[in-house]
């Protein structure tokens, strides 16, 4: 395994110490530990199976948990709508712990895991999962990403109408993002990897593409130039991937958003 000897002390900690405990049922890890892809800037994310009636004091504790394995860290922060978070130690180890109840507990969520313990043999009963590592497949059609891009370009009215810059600089991200995502389910990547690895899942032409999104500052020509140039490809790529995956494409809502914005803005993002 690669990575840094502080990485791999937390790991031999998690699968000494936490089996310990009766009602840790599992432990495994998820990420780069699990598929062989880390490195000394990888975050070590461990994860456990507990017993349903521990759910509870895992939820308040778990941070205690957390620093069983790390030691003293200078922040803990849970992450919303989980059990368990995030820690970061003194000299910026990166740890996350988060905990799952038996009764919810679903081992093919993943794309990659490295076991360190299994109780009683019956949650990863063939042992780790091998990542397939972002393998393009079948496209497929995220109509999710498709309706959020629209109704996040329209929102860009409300959003240079105000004078928000700021805002609207930080707009251009999120379309982007729908983008990207809209790139994975051409390639019929369902995307597993960790946020800060993505090169990986693109093509070399759809990395060229978003590279060639235009800068944007805090200029408001900037920011629509931008705008323009994600939308296009953004128009591009979804038309021909619904008409590919037999989808339909939201051409009203489409339509709408594409008038809202050239007569507010007086140029035209198709």
């Amino acid at each position: 395994m690669t990575g840094d000897e502080r990485q791999q002390a937390v790991i031999a900690r998690a699968a000494e110490v936490l089996p310990q405990d009766e009602r840790v049922l599992g432990v495994y890890l998820i990420g780069s530990y699990a598929t062989g892809a880390a490195d000394r800037f990888s975050d070590v994310d461990v994860h456990l199976v507990v017993t349903d009636d521990s759910l509870e004091w895992f939820g308040e504790h778990w941070d205690d948990v957390l620093r069983e394995l790390t030691g003293p860290t200078v922040l803990t922060d849970r992450v919303p709508g989980l059990i368990g978070g995030l820690g970061i130690t003194p000299d910026w180890l990166h740890v996350d712990l988060f905990v799952h109840p038996l009764a919810s507990f679903e081992r093919e969520q993943y794309d990659g895991v490295r076991v360190l313990f299994d109780r009683d043999g019956t949650l990863f009963p063939h042992g780790d999962i091998a990542a397939k590592g972002g393998r393009p497949g079948e496209p497929y059609w995220p109509a999710t990403n498709v309706n959020l891009f629209f109704y996040f370009l329209g929102n860009l009215v409300t959003v240079l109408g105000r004078d928000e810059r700021i805002v609207g600089n930080q707009g251009v991200g999120v379309v982007r993002d729908q983008l990207v995502a809209l790139m994975l389910a051409e390639r019929g990547v369902r995307r597993t990897s960790g946020a800060k690895r993505l090169n990986a899942l693109l093509s070399d032409e759809q990395r060229a593409a978003l590279e060639a999104v235009p800068a944007a500052g805090t200029e408001p020509a900037d920011i629509i130039a931008a705008n323009q140039y994600i939308c296009r490809e953004f128009i591009t790529r979804g038309t021909a991937l619904a008409k590919l995956t037999d989808n339909p494409w939201p051409t009203e809502f489409v339509d709408a958003t594409l008038t809202h914005l050239r007569n507010h803005f007086q140029v035209d993002f198709s």
